[in-house]
């Protein structure tokens, strides 16, 4: 696993795996960042240019990566984790969501594609 990037709790990467990580344990937030992604990143404070479709899967945390490298600088793709009590998850997910290793693997996915889409987070604010 590559090192996590170190990014300030207010960096908007940071900002943004830390709400896919929350959605995995708040059904409402988990609803709606899949029914309208892009106003649940704004009502986050969480900014992306009009020029960004935003998209969101469901996403088992072993997989976040690979979504994450489909977004390109037009098209942000959030891999939403499944709910924390979702039986769909095996054993290793389930630990991975609950113990915290999701996060770190997300800020590293997340970090890998700056530049693309993800890069126009915040628009530099």
């Amino acid at each position: 696993m590559p090192d996590t990037p170190a990014l300030a709790p207010t960096d908007p990467l940071h900002r943004l795996a830390r709400l896919l990580n929350d959605a995995a344990h708040n059904p409402a937030l988990h609803q709606r960042l899949l029914a309208d992604p892009r106003a649940a990143l704004t009502a986050a404070g969480i900014a992306v240019d009009d020029d960004v479709r935003v998209t969101a899967e469901i996403t088992p945390p072993a997989q976040a990566a690979a979504v994450v490298a489909r977004t390109t600088p037009t098209w942000l793709i959030l891999p939403v984790p499944p709910l924390a009590g979702d039986t769909a998850l095996n054993d290793s997910d389930l630990d991975r969501v609950a113990g915290g290793g999701w996060f770190n693997d997300l800020i590293s996915a997340i970090g890998s594609v700056a530049g693309s889409a993800v890069g126009k987070l915040m628009n530099g604010r």
